[in-house]
């Protein structure tokens, strides 16, 4: 198991060399909105829940400026640990850009992120939320830039939260995810999705597709575009058209919605190449130009 790239943290070392829960590692209260890398538990109905939040050196609480959020959402199987790794990038790039950036870990064995409705959140949807709360009252962070990304069962979720907390989060960016349940959001919202039109584990297209009310790549980001009230979509390409890109624009309150498929793409976090992209760059710019209105 490969250790997070990150400025010595003994929290966070003693949990991997442990095997990440056999110990519970508490950052002491003073630490919980410093610099670093921070192992942390919350309480969140029944449930003591599991986090490693990351603040960049360059955060001053005692500062007027607010930092963006990013919620980082693991896999099947995964954990919070394994979503900081450096085969995401989200630490290393929050030290560059200057952003907070939280690992939540799901439930279950294996762990899998258990979407939710409105009117019956799931244990998963109403943690996310309650973190979201919890970090708004003790960091520092601008409200009208809290993100969510995730990877296969986290893409799912992202897909999902927007639906059922579309006040909590600006913008989402699902990773070789899919909408599952359709109700509408209350609010628009900005979406950028990546999927791999050979992924063999979250099926691209209606083909391949057999789970009841699953929607495609295409038509979950379409899903998001029309409840924004989008124009149509404008294809553009990149690497050889190896990497087609859907853009719908002009939505309501500014809002866009893109999906990156990519040929010949599998199942895992895209990463740049020839035939590919960083997914986690082209992420964070697109978080960075899709804040939430004001008015909002």
């Amino acid at each position: 198991m490969t250790l997070i790239a990150i400025k010595p943290n003994f929290t966070v070392l003693l949990i991997y060399l442990l095997g990440f829960l056999s110990v519970l590692v508490l950052c002491p209260p003073s630490l919980a909105n410093s610099p670093g890398t921070h192992y942390r538990t919350m309480q969140s109905g029944e449930k003591k829940r599991n986090y490693l939040l990351h603040i960049p050196q360059a955060y001053q609480k005692n500062s007027k400026k607010t930092l963006a959020l990013v919620i980082m959402l693991h896999g099947r199987s995964g954990n919070g640990q394994r979503a900081a790794s450096r085969y995401y990038g989200w630490i290393e790039l929050s030290e560059k850009e200057q952003f907070i950036v939280v690992f939540p870990t799901a439930l279950g064995s294996p762990t899998s992120w258990q979407v939710g409705l409105k009117e019956k959140p799931s244990q998963d949807s109403r943690f996310l939320s309650d973190l979201i709360d919890l970090l708004l009252n003790e960091i520092k962070i601008n409200t009208n830039q809290v993100f969510m990304t995730g990877h296969s069962s986290g893409g799912f979720m992202s897909f999902s939260f927007a639906v059922t907390h579309s006040d909590k989060v600006a913008a989402i960016a699902p990773v070789a995810g899919l909408l599952i349940n359709i109700e509408q959001p209350t609010q628009p919202i900005s979406v950028i999705s990546f999927h791999g039109m050979d992924d063999n584990i979250v099926p691209y297209s209606k083909k391949d597709i057999s789970v009841k009310g699953l929607l495609t790549a295409l038509e979950s980001a379409n899903f998001f575009a029309q409840h924004n009230n989008c124009g149509k979509p404008v294809r553009s390409n990149l690497n050889g058209g190896k990497v087609h890109i859907d853009t719908w624009s002009g939505g309501k309150d500014s809002t866009e919605v893109q999906l990156y498929s990519i040929e010949n793409g599998g199942h895992g976090w895209p990463q740049e190449s020839y035939h590919s992209v960083s997914a986690t760059e082209t992420i964070w710019n697109f978080f960075k130009a899709h804040s939430r209105e004001s008015s909002n």
